[in-house]
């Protein structure tokens, strides 16, 4: 069985046998007229040495044409049977993944092997006398390659767009600046991609060039048989005809981050013993190059690799967005099985451009499929699959099966090999995940202070415990009592409205809740929510709540009512779409499975359709004298000193202010005894709230 350099050299003198025929046709009568042919830029012994025919005689002492047919003859069978002896050669794997016949095969292997000779194409430049023109063009090398002029239109159909060698990239033409205004079809310059050379020379295809974050190739991972997933028979069956290649049609794997789409997609392509091409197209530099040129070629090489392209279009969720199109428009053109993996909220747009796919959805793990699927990724872990650990662990974290397994991951390094498993190290992961996750959207709160500090009337407080109680034991009363198969998914949620004034302490009572229960709390950035694009605060919207469901948070919508505001009477186009965004809001926090706390100064301004689904609805008045003067007091402390003379009563009497002015005067007080050398006293405390009050505006000069 012939070897790769074997086949490599045959092929080599293959082209010098075409070369000298060439000459035979073009140059050869021309030279014996003339007498000789003269050097220019590349000498009678250069050309004589590198076609090998032997000891110069003038003009050229070539072969008669007739023996040259002959041994190309002869060359060609001998090629054919060895190309049927070694079906693993480079060339033979090219054209049963390419569907090439032996004309296009031979058309791509003879270019490829001139190209990546000097010697051979400064040969070229002398046979096509043209000096200037360092690049052969599609009619040379039909030239070439023709016996005669029924061949010669066979090499030029391989040349048509939709013929396998221009379809799949693997040769690609130019242009020439000398023909305008476009050159012709055999007139252009034409190259082997430097992946197909590559791949035709046993090396590895995937170009070093791409950006390190758009391209790997996975080769370990999981057995689909390994796999706890549902909708199993629909996605066994087309992705395995994908990685086998038995069926053009798209795979679209649709679900969130850490839903196990490319885990999937993985484990039926190890199955067949094909690695995963993994392209990340939001990755791909497509302002310096053409998308569209880096999508056919990506897909190229993924082909080349032998291996299933999976194609992430997590982020083609912009209408505006043109990649969706040219990506469709790319995977029709090539007709090549690729699996695209989107989520939710991008699949209308991606699958717009790509009509005729097969979907799968890949959601959210259901509350009663959780232990199954946790207890078998603890044991992939080397982790006791305890039930009642992994029954708590289900219970209170919502996590897709990547997300469990990024934080199994950590804590197995932190507890080492045979360490048992960490609890508290792996509720640390998971909220590390939310966090970089959540970041683009709401902002992490941490506080200081405790319960004593929060000065409020018995009636909120009762409230305020209330809402903690139905946080702690929801999973009691929903799962285990049976309530949730009474209410639907749209009465798990638990959302609540702080209305009252500002610094009457509403923000402080969701941190107090939030580390109460242990949860981290999460600001909503409400410039990141709302967009002036239509449609866009919707999809930011649903990235948060999507985001914030999976692992147990609180989410803070300070001054909500610039987003809950009630609805208007639809006058306008405007009016119209800002009903649309107050109906979603309306939805998503109703079937949210989490906590949610909405603070406004004005609790006229929120729909009413909101107040009726929220849970409860707590309104901060600003405080009595009595709790001012409770306020006053634990505003100081332990190490500033103060007058024994400072009535706290008369200065609660005096000022009838919120919780929050009442902490910025002490603050104002605070400095100036500092600047002045002495205690705190009455004449500081009324000086640092007369200026307080005067900037807000609530004092006269």
């Amino acid at each position: 069985m012939p070897t790769d350099r074997e086949h490599a050299l045959a092929i080599y003198r293959r082209a010098q046998l075409l070369l000298t025929r060439f000459l035979q046709r073009y140059w050869y009568r021309a030279a014996q007229g003339a007498g000789g042919l003269g050097d220019l830029f590349v000498t009678v012994e250069e050309v004589s040495a590198e076609l090998e025919i032997g000891e110069l005689q003038p003009p050229l002492a070539l072969d008669p044409p007739e023996e040259i047919a002959a041994e190309l003859k002869k060359h060609r069978g001998h090629e054919r049977a060895s190309r049927l002896s070694n079906p693993h050669w480079p060339a033979c794997e090219l054209a049963r993944a390419a569907s090439l016949s032996d004309e296009a095969l031979e058309y791509i292997l003879v270019l490829a092997t001139l190209q990546g000779s000097p010697g051979l194409l400064r040969t070229c430049t002398f046979a096509w006398a043209d000096f200037s023109i360092k690049q052969p063009t599609a009619g040379f090398i039909v030239e070439l390659l023709a016996d005669d002029a029924e061949h010669r239109l066979r090499l030029e159909g391989h040349l048509a767009p939709d013929a396998p060698l221009r379809r799949l990239r693997l040769l690609q033409l130019g242009e020439d600046r000398r023909w305008q205004p476009a050159t012709p079809l055999l007139q252009r310059p034409v190259f082997v991609p430097d992946a197909v050379g590559r791949f035709l020379s046993g090396l590895p295809v995937l170009d070093e060039g791409y950006p390190p974050a758009a391209v790997r190739l996975e080769t370990l991972g999981p057995w689909p048989e390994t796999l706890i997933l549902h909708a199993r028979e629909r996605a066994d069956r087309f992705l395995a005809a994908n990685v086998m290649r038995e069926d053009a049609l798209p795979v679209v794997l649709v679900g969130g981050i850490g839903s196990g789409r490319r885990t999937l997609a993985r484990a039926h392509a190890l199955a067949v013993g094909r690695p995963l091409f993994v392209v990340d197209l939001a990755a791909l530099a497509w302002e310096l190059e053409p998308f569209e040129q880096q999508v056919a070629a990506l897909i190229r090489d993924g082909m080349l690799a032998g291996a299933a392209t999976f194609l992430r279009a997590d982020g083609f969720d912009d209408r505006t967005d043109k990649r969706p199109a040219i990506l469709g428009r790319t995977i029709r053109a090539l007709g090549l099985p690729v699996i695209v993996s989107t989520t939710e909220h991008a699949l209308p747009i991606v699958t717009s451009a790509m009509p005729d796919v097969h979907i799968i959805h890949l959601g959210d793990v259901p509350l009663d499929a959780r232990p199954g699927l946790y207890r078998h990724l603890f044991s992939q872990r080397g982790f006791p699959a305890d039930l009642e650990v992994v029954s708590r662990i289900a219970d209170t974290y919502r996590l897709r099966p990547g997300d469990l397994d990024r934080a199994l991951r950590d804590v197995r390094a932190t507890t080492g090999e045979q360490g048992d498993f960490d609890l508290a190290a792996f509720d640390g992961a998971v909220r590390r995940q939310v966090r970089s996750s959540l970041s683009a959207l709401a902002s992490p709160v941490t506080t200081t202070q405790r319960w004593t500090d929060l000065v409020l009337p018995e009636e909120q407080r009762l409230v305020i415990e209330e809402i903690i109680l139905h946080a702690k034991f929801r999973v009691r009363v929903f799962e285990e009592w049976g309530f949730s198969r009474k209410l639907g998914a749209r009465g798990r949620g638990l959302g609540c409205l702080f209305s009252g004034p500002p610094g009457t302490g509403k923000t402080m009572t969701a941190t107090l809740i939030a580390q109460e229960l242990g949860l981290d709390l999460y600001q909503v950035d409400l410039s990141r929510i709302v967009d002036k694009y239509v449609g866009e605060t919707e999809k930011n919207l649903a990235r948060l709540f999507d985001e914030a469901s999976r692992v147990p948070v609180v989410l803070l919508f300070d001054e909500a009512d610039s987003l809950f505001a009630s609805r208007t009477k639809v006058e306008s186009s405007n009016d119209r779409y800002a009903n649309l965004e107050v109906n979603f809001l309306l939805q998503r926090m109703e079937v949210h499975d989490g906590i949610s706390i909405l603070t406004t100064n004005m609790g006229t301004g929120i729909d009413q359709a909101f107040k009726r689904r929220l849970r409860f609805r707590v309104h901060f008045d600003l405080p009595e004298a009595e709790e001012r003067e409770v306020l006053w007091r634990s505003m100081v402390p332990s190490g500033l000193a103060i007058t024994n003379d400072i009535d706290w009563m008369a200065l609660a009497k005096r000022w009838e202010i919120s919780g929050a002015i009442i902490r910025n005067a002490m603050l104002r007080a605070a400095f100036l005894s500092a600047a002045y050398g002495r205690p705190l006293d009455n004449e500081l405390l009324q000086r640092a709230t007369k200026s307080e009050l005067w900037e807000l505006g609530r004092l006269g000069s």
